[in-house]
């Protein structure tokens, strides 16, 4: 990785976590983090959530609708930091409830 890093000067990954019932980071239709939004662990193992060093873009968040249906929320991490990528823990991650579930697909990194 060390190797990867140095010759980087960009890196992008995805995270997309699907959800039945549950919210990963908006509350409401709003949008807004809400207080019990997931964040996630950097390779440098710094912070990474709404107000932090990298913050992830987030084109679709759906997770919040509860209606028995799937629903997803994707995040985008993209940093002129490659040695802060890729994710390596998700933290925060809403605990089940009967009815409830989630998954998660994590992407690969791109090292540009």
């Amino acid at each position: 990785m060390n190797f990867i890093h140095l010759l980087s000067t960009e890196a992008v990954q995805h995270i997309i976590i699907h959800c039945l019932n549950m919210s990963v980071w908006a509350a409401g239709p709003s949008l807004q983090r809400s207080s019990t939004a997931v964040s996630f662990k950097a390779w440098t193992g710094e912070r990474i959530g709404a107000e932090d060093l990298l913050q992830p873009l987030i084109p679709r968040d759906d997770c919040w609708i509860k209606d028995g249906r799937w629903h997803q929320t994707d995040f985008i991490f993209q940093s002129q930091d490659p040695n802060l990528l890729p994710i390596v823990d998700v933290h925060n991650l809403p605990t089940a409830e009967p009815g409830a579930h989630y998954h998660l697909e994590v992407g690969p990194v791109c090292f540009l």
